[in-house]
Formats: structure tokens, C-alpha cells, sequence
């Protein structure tokens, strides 16, 4: 599980759904001189595919890849959706994007990346500065 949890009270739905996309930008980033962007964004499509039934406003990722997305699309995808409820939703994907990143690449990868990835998602649930 990564860093943000359900303490959001602090965190819009829009700032949570624009952290994660950066950071699945960042590991498409990190990967793709190594796996290529087709394989890449075809993880992060797998990765939503695996856990629709649990969380189905993340579908819109299932067809097309999350980059010819746009942030307007995500954004009506997940309305309505609790901030708590999107971050685990969130936190499922990135997490099923690691555990596919595993199976192809073993610890070459996934381990520095992980680590990377939680620290930017780290400063999300931080209270706003006075």
C-alpha cells in the first residue's frame, strides 16, 4: 500500500486523481527505455483491468492508454467517487502496476521505482501550508 490513506481531508478528489497519474507517469518514465511505452502503458492497462470489479471508475483505463487520457475524462470518471475510496482505488493500481513491472522484470525495477513513487505520493495528504 502507498502512502496516502484515508486521512484526505486535507486533498481534493482532483489533487489525489492528478498525484497518481503523475506518479504512473513517473514509472511509465522510469520503464519505458527498458520495457518500451507500448509495454508500459499496456501495464497500466492490465493493472485496471485486474481490479474493475472492485473499483469500476477506474475502467476508462482499461481501453485506451491513461497518456491519450484526458485529466477532464479521469476527473468525470471518478466524480462522485469519496476521496478515501479513490485513493484505495488508486493505491490498487499502482500496486497492480508493480506487481505486473514484477513479473516482467523481476527486482530489476520495481524495487528503486516503488520506493520513488511513495516518496512523491508521500507529499499529497500534507496539509496546505499557512
Amino acid at each position: 500500500m502507498l502512502p496516502i490513506h484515508d486521512n484526505s481531508s486535507f486533498v481534493s478528489s482532483e489533487q489525489v486523481t492528478e498525484a497518481y497519474l503523475k506518479a504512473i507517469g513517473l514509472i511509465d518514465e522510469r520503464v519505458a527505455p527498458f520495457l518500451g511505452r507500448a509495454t508500459t502503458r499496456a501495464l497500466v492497462q492490465g493493472a485496471a483491468n485486474r481490479i474493475k470489479q472492485k473499483y469500476p471508475f477506474l475502467r476508462c483505463l482499461i481501453n485506451r492508454p491513461y497518456t491519450d487520457l484526458k485529466l477532464s475524462t479521469i476527473k468525470d470518471e471518478c466524480a462522485g467517487v469519496a476521496a478515501p475510496k479513490l485513493i484505495e482505488g488508486l493505491n490498487a493500481l499502482v500496486d497492480e502496476c508493480f506487481a505486473g513491472l514484477r513479473e516482467l522484470t523481476g527486482d530489476l525495477i520495481a524495487p528503486p521505482l516503488h520506493e520513488e513513487v511513495m516518496h512523491q505520493l508521500d507529499h499529497v495528504d500534507q496539509p496546505p501550508l499557512q
